[in-house]
């Protein structure tokens, strides 16, 4: 299977929300706030799993993912996008069909999983809906991704980086005795898009990087081939620091470094 170029997905708003199953304490407006990936929406069993939406406004959408849920290797979930409450409901103008949440199936230590779901073309709509099916006792899952990816034309450079970093730290005192300060340990992703023509970086990343700045929260697949690696190369975080659009010997071509700290 080919390796394909990384997307980049800038989640909209997901204005008003319901939903047919969730507790106290955990509601499903938590998928919406994605910079608290400690809150969450929490149902009561697997009856009513559905979470529905009105973007307020007509919005692009070309991509969907839930973050960091106990989807369990018979969860469904379902994508629903149309004009009306009454459409998504029912018959709507864009119907994912119920799919595989965890595709391929595989299985993580920690048992939270990304959902993963490109549509064939750019859908804009006002209203959206999400079901999940197939699921056994209660359903989690931490934030929900809509929008429309910006996938660059030409692929990375060679020396792209994977690593973490450590919000905690360790220390040696005098007599070789360890003082631990705990913390989150962020996963990152470092890499350069090299050949970034300029009609590209300005219909495209231009928007996109002047929306984050370093404080906005974006969603990247470094590969979204459809093999067993493709959780482990999903990121949601930050910018490290804003890339810069570098000129290089060929006119009207930039190059771009990007520094990425995820919280999944």
């Amino acid at each position: 299977m080919a390796i394909l170029k990384p997307n980049f997905t800038v989640p909209l708003d997901l204005g008003t929300i319901a939903t047919g199953n969730e507790i106290a304490g955990y509601p499903a407006i938590n998928l919406k706030r994605f910079k608290a990936i400690g809150l969450t929406w929490k149902s009561s069993g697997s009856s009513n799993l559905w979470v529905r939406g009105d973007f307020g406004s007509a919005k692009p959408v070309d991509f969907c993912s839930m973050v960091s849920a106990n989807a369990l290797p018979g969860t469904t979930i379902r994508l629903r996008l149309g004009d009306t409450q009454a459409e998504v409901d029912g018959t709507a103008d864009y119907d994912s069909g119920a799919v595989a949440f965890i595709n391929p199936s595989i299985t993580r230590a920690d048992g939270l999983y990304h959902s993963h779901l490109e549509l064939p073309s750019v859908q804009t709509k006002r209203w959206w809906r999400i079901d999940i099916g197939g699921h056994t006792g209660d359903f989690q899952a931490s934030m929900l991704v809509l929008g429309q990816k910006v996938t660059p034309t030409k692929f990375y450079n060679l020396d792209f980086e994977f690593g973490t970093k450590d919000l905690g730290n360790l220390s040696w005192g005098r007599f070789g005795v360890m003082d631990e300060e705990p913390g989150f340990i962020l996963r990152t992703a470092d890499f350069t898009l090299g050949w970034v023509s300029e009609a590209e970086f300005e219909a495209s990343f231009r928007p996109m990087l002047e929306s984050l700045g370093t404080r906005g929260i974006c969603h990247v697949c470094f590969d979204p081939q459809a093999n067993t690696y493709r959780q482990a190369k999903t990121f949601m975080g930050r910018l490290a620091k804003s890339p810069y659009a570098k000129g290089i010997r060929k006119p009207q071509t930039y190059t771009m470094d990007f520094s990425l700290e995820s919280f999944i």
